[in-house]
């Protein structure tokens, strides 16, 4: 393969995890307010048992990693492909800059760590308040 090529696949590579890691972001939060304004707009899919332990999985496996300091598996990929590719972080992909943008802030560690598990203790106390059918 020539070094164009290579230089494509990984800035698709890359790309794509950015975009998963935003689409698992976008899930938990969008999942939650949803359900919230489902459950006063007496939507009956947001007692969707399926969809409700689905949800509160992908938060629990955040607020675990945040808990115990484990740096997220889609972060982890992201930056060893961009390593491997031997970008700096002014050469990254299209995509991948734009959902970088939106998915991370300048904040220290426990700022991040803190809020993910108050999310999940929010996801979580919410499976009680308004449970799954």
């Amino acid at each position: 393969m020539n070094s164009k090529t290579v230089k494509f696949l990984y800035s698709l590579a890359i790309s794509s995890v950015y975009l998963v890691h935003l689409i698992y972001a976008l899930t938990i939060v969008v999942g939650f307010i949803l359900i919230w304004i489902g459950y006063f707009a007496q939507w009956d899919w947001v007692k969707n048992f399926t969809f409700r332990m689905i949800h509160l999985v992908m938060i629990g496996i955040v607020a675990v990693e945040s808990l115990f300091n484990i740096e997220c598996p889609l972060t982890w990929l992201q930056e060893k492909l961009m390593s491997l590719d031997r970008l700096k972080h002014g050469n990254i992909p299209f995509i991948a800059g734009i959902v970088d943008k939106i998915l991370y802030y300048k904040f220290p560690l426990w700022v991040f760590n803190t809020v993910y598990i108050v999310f999940g203790v929010l996801v979580l106390a919410t499976w009680f308040l308004i449970p799954p059918k």
